[in-house]
Parts: C-alpha cells; structure tokens; sequence
C-alpha cells in the first residue's frame, strides 16, 4: 500500500489528495494543513452580505471543475454567472469601454486604433518568433501592437496576476500557448491548434461532460466546494492533520520522514508540496540547502482586497467590472460589481463592489484604502455617494510573480527536486496561479503515478 503526504490544504492540496484517491483507493493519504482547509478560499458573511476575499470564482474551460463537481453531488448547488454580469470593461481615457470576448471582439473594439486592428488582421497571417524571457507586454507589442499591450495585456496582468504586463514573463504565463505560437507557420495555426488540442485531450479524458464555458460558484460561495471536497477526503479515510511541517528527512530505507516542531510522522512513499516557498524553504533548510535558497528567491505581489457595500438607490452598475490599465494612472487594479456576478450575494436594494489594490499592505491603513477605493469609483462614475461600509483584506506575500527569468528558475527547481525521488512541488508558485491550474495540475500528478 502506497502511503502519500500532501503539504497544505489549500484547492491544490485537497485536490491533490482527491485524485490520487480516486486512482489508488487503498492508498493511506494524509494531508497537512495548520489553517483552515480552503487555503485562499476563504468565503465570510459580512452583514448579511456574502464576501469572498480571495478567489470568489472558477473559470471553467475543459469540463474539470464541472466532472468533479457532478462526483461530490454538488450540482444543485452550482451557480453561473448572471446574464447582468455579461459584459466587462476596461478603463480608457477615464471612461469604461466594453472589453473583446472574441477574435472579432478585437476588430470591433473602441480600445484599438483602426490601424491597430488592421495589424492584428494581418498578423494571423505571419510568423512571429518570440524569445523565452520576452514579456506579456512586449508579446501583445510585437503580436497585436501597442494599443493591445497597453488596453488588453495591461488590464489583464493587473487584474488577474496583480502585476504590470512588463513584469511577467509571457512563456511561463501560457507555456503552451507561446510553444505553438513559435513552432507554428502563421499565429493562426497556433491558435487554432492550441485550442483544438486543449479540447480534444480533455474530452478524451473526461468523456461527453455537458457543462457551459464561463464562470461558476456555489451557493453559499466557494467554501461550500471546499467543504464538500473535505467531506469526500473524509469518506476515503483521509486525515487532515492541523499541524505544519517544519522539516523533511529519509528513514534507514530512504522513505520520507515529515516532522513538525513538536513530533515527527511515519514515514511516507510520496509527498506533494503546495504551501507558499516561504515554507518550502523553511522545511528544505537542512536537507537541501540549495534547493531551499532557489526556492526562496520567487518574488510574490502582494493584493489588498476592499469590499463595499452600497445603498442600490445611490450607486450602482452594469456588468461584470472593470481593470484600469497601468497607462490610466488609477490607485486600483479594477472592481468587480459583485452583485451582478452571483444572485443572492447581497440583499436586492444593496449594491456590493470588490476593489483590488496592489502593493504592501503595511503601507496602508484600512480607512486609507477604503477611501481610495470611493474616491477611485467617484471619479470614474461621476458620483457622490458613499458606501455603507467598507471591510478591507490583505494577502501578504500575495500572488506569485512570474517575471522575466521564471522560466529559468523553475527549471532549476525541478531539476533539484528530481534528485529526491518521491518529492513533488505544486501550488501557485509552480503550477499557474488560477483555480483551473490547481485541478488541472492535480489531475495530471495523479495521472503519471504508477501503482
């Protein structure tokens, strides 16, 4: 019987002991999580209003989340965005213009120049060769022209990496998107492939699942997925043991030895890590001290998340949200109109907004950044009215940064980590940073087990 160890009970922690469960049912499995199980996922209730102070959605693309969901009996409980919440927007010349959801998104667009779409047009003809380090902003430059790099790549590095587009390194952000684009005769082979192959490696795994591209909760908000997978772990005998590991060693006969602070652990076949480097590097100090140096040098963005709850009747919006690209000079990163996205988030005559803003947290008190907050959201929608209240979050380090040389760095981790059989990384420092990415790269560590 194969015994395995999963460190940190976040979604990629859980997820991981899920599908290695479902592939070796007699398989003793133990994971380790000092918290709350949910790691990021975090939902609160807030004065009868629903809040979700990390990720509050998942996209879904492949069929994953929904093949996992219909396992744990949790389709009454699936939630898709509201029709409300269709359109997104992007801030350009302080106004909000609606944001491309397509190719043909991209030609009718008032964030392009019409000679910008005219180059895009052109481009799905060409080859672009583009070197490994070259960065989100300067890939939408070459590609698409500077108007997509400023309106399109800005916007979408700030709202979703909490970064600038120039600080993220375009091939470690899409590994397989950029090895398509650079092997491909013309970007629209590349693109076609890409898509084409995505689709068809997971029908094949998955079979006919029915779902609607887009995004999903669940009533009660994310935690009630959280939940549902811990139940489940549960149900196939997994442990989850509220203690953090402070140390990894080998027994006589090589197996892996995990000890916290106050004990040490039976040994284990396997162990998977998908805590922060912080951690990964406290615990590798004395076993691989060279590892636990590299591992340490991953540099994270740290995000400040400010809920505000409105009277509906004094302020309110359309669709989705909105990102402000770096060239609009805004004190935020973009807001998500909550409300509109799931029914039943807030009470119908309230309107409820989540602001993102970068930078250390320290550096800010709450009062100061939900005032940044209202006067960002006064400005851009020309209104004087004031939120009922505010409730700020911090996460401190943040999200992982994937700037120019990750590429590299990863690749010098892995290869370090080869060198201890049955140690693997995982996690949003390894394995992309969206919800998607922890499922997926869970389904495809079970996938390369052999019994």
């Amino acid at each position: 019987m194969q015994q395995f160890a999963v460190i940190g009970g976040g979604i990629s922690g859980l997820s991981h002991a899920y599908y290695i469960a479902r592939k070796f049912p007699e398989a003793k499995i133990t994971v380790f999580e000092p918290g709350s199980p949910g790691g990021n996922i975090a939902t609160e209730i807030h004065d009868g209003v629903l809040l979700e102070p990390g990720p509050d959605s998942y996209l879904d693309r492949t069929g994953l989340f929904n093949s996992m969901v219909a396992e744990l009996g949790l389709k009454d409980k699936l939630l898709f965005e509201d029709k409300r919440s269709a359109k997104r927007y992007v801030l350009k010349d302080g106004y909000l213009v609606s944001a491309p959801k397509s190719p043909l998104g991209l030609i009718t667009t008032s964030l392009l120049f019409f000679p910008e779409k005219i180059r895009i047009f052109l481009a799905m003809g060409k080859k672009f060769s583009l070197w490994p380090t070259i960065t989100l902003f300067d890939a939408a430059r070459n590609i698409l022209g500077f108007s997509a790099a400023e309106y399109l790549a800005s916007p979408f590095a700030r709202g979703v990496y909490g970064s600038e587009a120039e600080d993220l390194e375009f091939s470690s952000m899409f590994p397989d998107l950029f090895r398509k684009i650079t092997e491909s005769p013309k970007l629209k082979v590349a693109l076609k492939q890409y898509a084409r192959e995505k689709r068809e490696f997971w029908q094949a795994e998955l079979g006919d699942v029915t779902f609607e591209k887009g995004i999903y909760s669940f009533e009660g908000g994310l935690i009630t997925w959280v939940n549902a997978l811990r139940e489940s772990l549960k149900a196939r005998g997994i442990e989850i043991v509220c203690d953090k590991i402070a140390r990894i060693g080998r027994d006589n006969d090589g197996r892996i030895i995990l000890s916290s602070k106050a004990k040490s652990y039976p040994a284990v076949d396997r162990v998977v890590f998908t805590s922060g480097t912080a951690d990964l590097s406290y615990v590798f100090r004395e076993f691989d001290k060279e590892l636990s140096r590299k591992v340490a040098e991953l540099v994270y963005s740290p995000i400040n998340v400010v809920y505000s709850c409105w009277n509906k009747k004094e302020f309110s919006a359309a669709g989705y949200g909105f990102l402000a690209p770096r060239k609009e000079r805004a004190p935020i990163l973009g807001t998500i109109f909550a409300s509109n996205v799931f029914k039943g988030r807030a009470a119908d005559d309230r309107f409820l907004t989540k602001t993102m803003i970068s930078g250390d947290s320290e550096l800010f008190k709450d009062a100061e950044l939900g005032s940044l907050t209202e006067e960002s959201l006064a400005r851009i929608f020309k209104v004087r009215a004031k939120p009922l209240w505010n409730k700020v979050y911090r996460h401190s380090p943040g999200i992982p940064r994937y700037a120019p040389g990750y590429g590299e760095w990863k690749r010098e981790i892995q290869a370090m980590v080869q060198k201890h059989e049955g140690v693997h990384f995982a996690g949003w420092a390894f394995s992309g940073i969206g919800l998607a990415d922890q499922l997926e790269s869970a389904y495809m560590y079970a996938k390369t087990l052999k019994a």
